[in-house]
C-alpha cells in the first residue's frame, strides 16, 4: 500500500473528492419539491445535504422521507443515470427509491419512512452487538451490497449511521440507507466517513499517482470496520481517535495485522477466534484485490456463529455420553433382569424335577400294589385248580367205591331187593357225580373268568405303568437338559454382570472428570438481545456528522471465574 503522501494535516470526519459550496441554497421547512412534495418536517442535516418528512399534495397522507443535496456534488457526474441505477436495485435490505428529480441547485429523490432505530442508536443504547445478532444484521446488508455491485455501483458510505433496523411485524429488518453518495464503481467521485473508509478512500484525497484503482471492494472495507466497531465498541476499535494521516495509516495496518485486540471478545476464543480474526484480516487488507467480493463476504460471515456451532456441538457430544450411558445402565438393567428370569427358572425347573419325582414315586407305588393283586389273583387261581383237583380225586374214588358195591351186589345173586337195592345205590352215585360235575365246572369256569379277568386287567395296569414309566423316564432327560442349559446361561449371566459393573464404574469415573471440567468453567456473560424497540424519533442521518458525538461505550472486564467447587461424586 502507498504511504499517506504531503496531503492534508487533518482528515475531517466525513469527506468528499468535490466539497460542497460554502452555503447550501436548499429548500426549508413548508417548501414545496419536485411540485408534489411539501416538506413537513427535517429529520437529519449532514454535510452533504438534508433530509426531510414530506408529504404528497395529492394524498397528504402518503409521507416519504425526501432528501436534498447539492447539484455540486454531482459536477461531472451522470446524475440521471446513478438515480435511475440506484432505482433499479430493487433489494429488501436496500432503502428503495421511489421518485427523484433535478433543479440548478439541488437533486431530490424519495424514500420510505421505517419505524425503528440505526444501528449508532442501538449500539449507544445497549452496547456491542452479540455474534449471533451481527450475524443476522450484517448478513442482510452484505446481501443488499451485492445487490447494489450487481447494478454497478458502489455505496462509499457504510457505517452504523446508515444502517437502519427497521421493525416490521415485531422483527429487526435491516436497511442500508444514504444512497446520496452511491457512484459507479470504476467513477473517481469519492466520499465516507474517515472512521469506516478504506485506505483507497483516504488516499484518493491525496494527490499520489500510485493510489490503488477506486473499485467497490471498498465496500468490503467499509462493512468489515462497521461490522468490527459493533463487535468490540470502540475501546477496542483500531483507529477510533485517529485523526491524521499518519494516526489513519497506523490504524489500517493493525486492522490488517490484529484486528481483534487481546482484551476484545473474551467469550470468544479457540478456533472460533481464530477463524474469525482470519475473517477480518482478509476483509480488512490493505491492497483491494486481497479482499472478498461482497458474495463472498456475505457466505463468510457464517464465521459468526462458529462459537455457537461449537457449543452446540459440545451439547450434541455431552447428549450422546449421556445417550450412551443411558444406554449401558438399561443393557445392565437387562441383564440383571435377565439374570433374575434364568435364577427363577432355575428354582421352578427344580421344583418342577422335584414335583415329577414325587408323580414318579406315587405311579411306582401303585404298579406295585397292582402287581400285588396279581399275585393274589394268581395265589386264587392256584386254590380254584387245587380245589378242583380234589374234586376230581373224590370223583374217582366214589367211582371206585361204586364199582365195589356194585361187584359185591353181584355176588349176592338176582332177586327184586337186589334190584332196588342197585338201583338205589346207582341213583345215589349218580346224584353224588352229576352234583361233583356241576360243581367242578362250575369252579372251572369261575377260575378260568377270574384268570381271565385278571389277566387283562394286569395287562393293562402294566401297559398304563409301562407309558407311564417311559414318560417320566423321558420328562427325568428333558429336566436334566433344562438345568444343564439354565446353569450354562447363568454362569454367562454372571460374566456379563461383571463385566456390566466394570463399565459401570468407568461411567462413574468419567461423569465425576465431566462434572470436575464443568466445574471449572467460567460463566459466560449473557449478551445484549436485538429485540423489537418502539419507533425512534431519531431518523437515519446524511453523510454529515452528528451534532454530538457518541459516547464511549466501555466493556466491563469480566470477573475472575470463582474457585472450581469440589467434585460432587456421580450418583451409583
Amino acid at each position: 500500500m502507498t504511504p499517506i503522501g504531503d496531503g492534508p494535516t487533518e482528515v475531517s470526519r466525513t469527506f468528499a473528492s468535490i466539497p460542497p459550496p460554502p452555503a447550501l441554497m436548499l429548500p426549508e421547512d413548508g417548501d414545496v419539491v419536485g411540485e408534489h412534495y411539501k416538506l413537513v418536517r427535517k429529520l437529519g442535516e449532514g454535510t452533504f445535504g438534508r433530509v426531510y418528512v414530506a408529504q404528497r399534495l395529492d394524498v397528504p397522507e402518503h409521507q416519504v422521507a425526501l432528501k436534498i443535496l447539492p447539484r455540486s456534488l454531482y459536477v461531472g457526474r451522470n446524475v440521471d443515470r446513478e438515480l435511475v441505477m440506484l432505482a433499479t436495485v430493487g433489494h429488501p435490505h436496500v432503502v428503495q427509491l421511489k421518485d427523484h428529480g433535478t433543479t440548478d441547485e439541488y437533486v431530490w429523490f424519495t424514500m420510505p419512512v421505517y419505524e425503528g432505530q440505526t444501528l449508532q442508536e442501538r449500539l449507544e443504547q445497549k452496547g456491542s452487538l452479540s455474534l449471533r445478532e451481527s450475524y443476522d444484521i450484517f448478513r442482510a446488508i452484505a446481501y443488499g451490497l451485492e445487490a447494489l455491485h450487481d447494478a454497478g455501483l458502489r455505496h462509499q458510505d457504510i457505517k452504523p449511521e446508515n444502517i437502519y433496523l427497521a421493525v416490521f411485524g415485531r422483527r429487526i429488518h435491516p436497511v442500508l440507507l444514504d444512497l446520496g453518495v452511491a457512484a459507479e464503481k470504476e467513477a473517481s467521485f469519492i466520499a465516507g466517513t474517515a472512521l469506516y473508509a478504506s485506505p483507497e478512500q483516504i488516499f484518493a484525497l491525496d494527490a499520489s499517482p500510485h493510489r490503488p484503482p477506486l473499485t467497490e471492494k471498498m465496500d468490503t472495507y467499509c462493512l468489515a470496520t462497521t461490522l468490527l466497531m459493533s463487535l468490540v465498541g470502540p475501546k477496542y476499535f483500531p483507529g477510533e481517535t485517529a485523526t491524521q494521516p499518519a494516526e489513519l495509516a497506523l490504524a489500517f495496518a493493525q486492522r490488517a495485522g490484529e484486528p481483534i485486540a487481546k482484551e476484545a471478545l473474551p467469550e470468544l476464543g479457540g478456533e472460533a477466534r481464530a477463524k474469525l480474526i482470519a475473517a477480518f484480516k482478509k476483509w480488512l487488507a490493505l491492497e483491494p484485490k486481497e479482499r472478498p467480493s461482497m458474495t463472498e463476504v456475505a457466505e463468510q460471515l457464517d464465521v459468526l456463529l462458529e462459537k455457537e456451532r461449537e457449543e452446540k456441538r459440545r451439547e450434541e457430544q455431552a447428549k450422546e455420553r449421556q445417550k450412551a450411558a443411558l444406554l449401558r445402565f438399561r443393557i445392565a438393567v437387562g441383564l440383571l433382569l435377565v439374570i433374575a428370569v434364568v435364577v427363577g427358572l432355575v428354582f421352578w425347573s427344580k421344583r418342577e424335577t422335584l414335583r415329577l419325582a414325587n408323580e414318579l414315586e406315587d405311579v411306582k407305588n401303585k404298579g406295585e400294589a397292582s402287581f400285588k393283586n396279581l399275585n393274589e389273583c394268581n395265589a386264587g387261581h392256584s386254590v380254584a385248580r387245587a380245589e378242583a383237583a380234589s374234586c376230581k380225586t373224590a370223583r374217582d374214588k366214589d367211582q371206585a367205591e361204586f364199582q365195589r358195591s356194585l361187584d359185591l351186589l353181584s355176588k349176592k345173586g338176582e332177586g327184586a331187593d337186589k334190584v332196588r337195592e342197585m338201583q338205589t345205590m346207582v341213583t345215589s352215585y349218580a346224584n353224588k357225580l352229576r352234583a361233583c360235575e356241576e360243581g367242578a365246572t362250575l369252579a372251572q369256569k369261575q377260575c378260568t373268568e377270574d384268570i381271565a379277568r385278571n389277566i387283562t386287567i394286569a395287562e393293562k395296569e402294566k401297559s398304563v405303568l409301562a407309558a407311564a414309566r417311559d414318560e417320566q423316564k423321558g420328562l427325568a432327560e428333558e429336566r436334566a437338559k433344562e438345568l444343564a442349559t439354565r446353569t450354562t446361561e447363568r454362569d454367562a449371566c454372571n460374566s456379563e454382570k461383571a463385566t456390566c459393573l466394570e463399565q459401570k464404574a468407568t461411567c462413574v469415573d468419567q461423569k465425576a472428570q465431566i462434572l470436575i471440567a464443568c466445574a471449572g468453567t467460567p460463566t459466560r456473560a449473557p449478551s445484549s438481545g436485538g429485540g423489537a424497540v418502539p419507533a425512534s424519533t431519531s431518523t437515519p442521518s446524511s453523510t454529515g456528522a452528528p451534532a454530538n458525538p457518541p459516547p464511549v461505550v466501555t466493556p466491563s472486564t469480566p470477573p475472575p471465574p470463582p474457585p472450581s467447587p469440589a467434585p460432587t461424586p456421580a450418583p451409583t
